[in-house]
């Protein structure tokens, strides 16, 4: 079969052909993706940074809110970012620094209540989760597979990622894009 491509990415067929098991997805998230950290852009972590005191208004008393020891210090040199480069979130009390005890994310909570969307600042890893970018690949992060029910997938299984993962998918995609996801599935289905 011929490579699949979207605009400027590739896309892995496990998004086809593997899925949650019945009762299992990002919907029941249990946050142990941020158990780790998420690497950012640095454009992303200015853009957290812009916020930072709306962003400590919104921590709990688990979070550090001194915002010097919120990124790691070192860069990596990474091409599935717009900048080439990522930088990651310290981790602190064993979860992203942004991360509360109520399992919310201060980063998120400031973006809905200052510009009613969610994800208007939140950094894009962490909004496409379980979806990445590998490489240029639209694919499947495995980082929590078999870890956490709510990111572990199975091949036997009545809804695929690309079914279950439309939210991250058309953030990563656009609409557009996702549609003809969805054509790729349904072809690959017809085949």
């Amino acid at each position: 079969m011929s490579e699949l491509i979207i605009g400027k990415y590739r896309i892995d067929p496990i998004l086809f052909e593997k899925g949650f098991a019945r009762g299992c997805g990002p919907y029941q998230c249990q946050t142990t993706c941020c158990s780790s950290g998420v690497f950012v852009d640095p454009a992303e972590k200015e853009v957290v940074l812009q916020h930072k005191e709306e962003v400590k208004g919104q921590m709990d008393e688990t979070q550090v809110r001194d915002e010097s020891v919120w990124f790691e210090t070192r860069f990596e040199e990474d091409l599935d970012f717009p900048s080439g480069y990522a930088v990651g979130t310290e981790v602190h009390n064993g979860k992203c620094t942004f991360l509360r005890k109520d399992g919310r994310c201060s980063i998120q909570l400031v973006s809905a209540e200052k510009y009613g969307d969610p994800w208007k600042i939140k950094p894009f890893y962490c909004i496409a989760f379980p979806i990445c970018v590998d490489n240029g690949t639209v694919t499947f992060d495995d980082y929590q597979q078999d870890e956490a029910v709510c990111c572990s997938i199975v091949r036997d299984t009545d809804t695929t990622l690309v079914d279950s993962c439309k939210a991250e998918l058309e953030y990563v995609l656009g609409n557009e894009g996702y549609q003809t996801l969805k054509a790729m599935q349904e072809a690959r289905r017809s085949a």
